[in-house]
């Protein structure tokens, strides 16, 4: 009741000093012959402070000036008539209009400056709490929420609503209160202010403001209705932000379309920096999608170079009339053509390999699979004489490996491969044993090991690893890159560990059959 009365008064005021000067005075009457008659003033002047502070100088005025007359007409002989019988009368009706005013006009002052410093410390923490939390807010959808709840409780709003323009279109990002009601006439309006980049409602508008009309056939009413605000940033207005009328009818004022003027900019500011971060993220895949390229480039021109240079060399010998060619020298040349053709094909298999990973067109087929049969098959696609540096030493009671046969033969053959090209003639050393319900595999080296800040780089696209003083391997740098896709997709995981004392060991972790695929981790 109290609140409806603070709300009542400030939008009624005249009325309020009439009312209030006609029930005085009723409540005065009575006492007439008790008090004397310049009491009663100090009574009016009372009743003029009040109206002031509820409802501005204007009303107090009013009240001064009927207080004016009530005294005279009530309280001053002779009764029920503006005449006044003692001159001094005159004088004490002056006298009480004129401090009536002045008292009236410096409360209503009083007032509304305290309306205006509760209005601006109101804005100011709004304002502070909002872009305290914008900072700490990572989609538009939380920022949404978050402005637009505070704007309904600060301004006791019916709604307020966030439109946000894209590509040309503006769409309806987030409502609050939520409702499944049609906002046809509203979203007209906003579409305007969209595109003609000018507000529509806002208290005190500007002839400025008013150059371009609103859409034909809607009208904010000027009592109650809702105020639409273009969202300005750098690259011209991002969206509208719309505030329906408030639930109490009273209509805003400058001071609020001054809040709201900064939390549009507060608003506007936030979707910029989304878009600009949005534009930072497309540059930085850029930016890695050249290196990717470039990576790609230097790596597959000179693997699929280097071998169809040394085919053509083997090739033009061969074809050379005036050279002449016994049996061992032209099996010599076709063993080398074999290993360059080898090489090349490893080459473009490896590419084909990730591509088909990366977009999941090689998913794996499982089944239980023996891991010497795998380990069989990875061995084979070596050459004779790599076979004979591998040592594989097996537990009997290994559980089987429910991966795919191919892949996993490919994970072994990259890792034996890797360990060959830098440990050189080494010998190597593959183990397993049981871990749970899964199986760790490993396959150890005796080369210089690999630097404790590159144990994660190895296995990306494109990497390989070089030690100080050495050149850098030849090879795609895909193999380790293959075996880590291939190894995630089995739900499983792979790293590598330091060897004493010097060497490196690829441990290769694998779930048990009942575990979800991507679930895998490491069991150290």
């Amino acid at each position: 009741m109290v609140r409806r009365a603070l709300i009542w008064w400030p939008r009624h005021g005249y009325l309020l000093a009439v009312l209030a000067i006609a029930l005085s005075t009723v409540v005065f009457l009575p006492g007439r012959d008790v008090f004397a008659k310049g009491q009663w003033a100090l009574l009016y002047l009372l009743i003029v402070v009040l109206v002031a502070g509820a409802s501005g100088a204007g009303p107090a005025i009013l009240a001064a000036v009927l207080g004016f007359f009530a005294w005279d007409f009530f309280f001053l002989p002779p009764f029920h008539t503006l005449t006044v019988h003692d001159p001094k009368d005159w004088l004490s009706l002056v006298a009480f209009l004129a401090v009536g005013v002045v008292m009236g006009v410096q409360t209503g002052r009083m007032r509304d400056r305290e309306a205006r410093a509760v209005a601006r410390e109101r804005e100011t923490a709004a304002l502070n709490r909002l872009s305290t939390g914008l900072v700490s807010e990572a989609s538009t959808g939380q920022m949404a929420e978050t402005i637009l709840g505070e704007i309904v409780a600060l301004l006791g709003a019916a709604s307020a609503t966030l439109y946000v323009g894209e590509d040309d279109a503006l769409t309806t990002f987030c409502v609050t209160p939520p409702t499944d009601e049609p906002v046809g006439a509203a979203t007209t309006v906003a579409r305007w202010v969209y595109t003609h980049d000018a507000p529509v409602g806002m208290p005190h508008q500007t002839a400025l403001d008013r150059t371009a009309a609103p859409p034909e056939g809607f009208k904010v009413p000027e009592d109650s209705g809702g105020i639409f605000l273009p969202l300005r940033s750098a690259v011209g207005v991002v969206g509208v932000l719309s505030v329906a009328g408030r639930t109490s009818l009273r209509p805003y004022d400058a001071a609020d379309a001054r809040l709201l003027t900064s939390l549009a900019n507060l608003v506007a500011t936030f979707l910029e920096r989304q878009r600009l971060q949005g534009v930072a993220t497309a540059a930085e895949a850029l930016r890695e999608a050249d290196r990717l390229k470039s990576s790609l480039l230097s790596s597959v021109s000179h693997e699929l170079k280097t071998p169809l240079a040394a085919l053509t060399a083997t090739v033009s010998n061969l074809l050379e009339s005036d050279v002449p060619w016994n049996e061992k020298s032209v099996r010599d040349e076709l063993r080398a053509i074999v290993s360059d053709v080898a090489r090349l094909n490893n080459s473009i298999t490896a590419l084909l390999d990730l591509s088909r990973l990366e977009a999941r067109a090689w998913e794996p087929h499982r089944e239980p699979y023996e891991l010497s049969d795998i380990l069989a098959a990875s061995l084979g696609a070596l050459p004779a004489h790599q076979r004979a540096l591998v040592t594989i030493a097996l537990p009997d009671d290994l559980p089987p490996l429910d991966v795919d046969f191919e892949q996993f033969a490919r994970v072994f053959q990259s890792l034996l491969e890797n360990a060959m090209l830098y440990a050189g003639a080494g010998p190597l050393r593959v183990g397993a044993r049981s871990i749970g319900s899964g199986v760790r595999v490993w396959v150890e080296d005796e080369g210089p090991g690999i630097p404790a800040g590159e144990h994660e780089a190895v296995f990306e696209k494109f990497y390989r690893a070089r030690q100080p003083g050495t050149k850098v391997r030849s090879g795609t740098g895909l193999g380790l890159a293959i075996a880590r896709e291939i190894v995630r997709a089995h739900g499983g995981s792979i790293r590598v560990e330091d060897v004493a004392p010097h060497g490196a060991r690829f441990v290769v972790d694998l779930p048990g059959p009942v575990a979800e695929v991507g679930t895998g981790g490491q069991d150290r």
